[in-house]
C-alpha cells in the first residue's frame, strides 16, 4: 500500500456482539461496503417463534435516506437467503442508525471524543449501569467517560461495555 493511500482493513468492532449478529455482520459487511455504505450495527434478537435481526446502515459520511434503504433491504435480504446464517424464522430491519448512533467499533469511539455519549454496562457499578457523559479518552482496551451525575471520570473497558450510543443534547 503506498503511502496515503486509504487503508482496506475492516474496522475494529470492540464490543461484543451476540454470535449470530457478529456472523451475520462479517458476511455482509464487505457486500454493503461495496454497494457504497457503511454497516454501522448488527442487532439479534432470538424470539420463542420468530427472531428479529436489524441492520442499521448509513453512508459514510452520514445521511442515508428512505430510498437508499428501500434499494439496500432486498439486496441484503437475498445475500441472508443465499448465506442463511440464521436458524429459523426472522424479521430482517434494515434502518438508519438515527441521530443517536450506536458506537461498536473503535473508529466510531474515536470519531465521538469529546461529545456527549451514553454508556450500558454488562454489570452494576456504583449501582448503576448507564452512565452519561462526555467521551473523554479511547484507547485500544477501552475508553473513559466524564461521568454527568458523579461528576467524576470513570474508565470502561472495552469488554464491560455491553452498549453504548452518541447521545444529541437538544438545547
Amino acid at each position: 500500500m503506498a503511502y496515503g493511500e486509504p487503508s482496506r482493513e475492516r474496522p475494529v468492532v470492540v464490543l461484543q456482539l451476540h454470535p449470530v449478529a457478529k456472523k451475520v455482520a462479517d458476511l455482509l459487511d464487505p457486500h454493503v461496503e461495496r454497494q457504497g455504505f457503511e454497516l454501522v450495527s448488527v442487532e439479534y434478537r432470538k424470539g420463542t417463534r420468530s427472531s428479529l435481526l436489524r441492520l442499521l446502515v448509513d453512508r459514510p459520511e452520514g445521511g442515508i435516506t428512505l430510498a437508499d434503504l428501500e434499494r439496500l433491504s432486498p439486496i441484503l435480504g437475498d445475500m441472508l437467503d443465499v448465506y442463511d446464517p440464521i436458524e429459523g424464522r426472522y424479521t430482517l430491519e434494515v434502518a438508519s442508525p438515527g441521530i443517536n448512533r450506536p458506537l461498536a467499533k473503535l473508529r466510531d469511539f474515536e470519531a465521538h471524543r469529546g461529545r456527549r455519549v451514553r454508556i450500558r454496562t454488562h454489570q452494576p457499578r456504583d449501582g448503576r449501569k448507564v452512565f452519561m457523559g462526555v467521551l473523554a479518552a479511547v484507547s485500544a482496551g477501552g475508553v473513559e467517560l466524564d461521568d454527568e451525575i458523579s461528576k467524576s471520570r470513570h474508565a470502561f473497558g472495552f469488554e464491560e461495555i455491553q452498549g453504548a450510543n452518541y447521545e444529541h443534547k437538544f438545547d
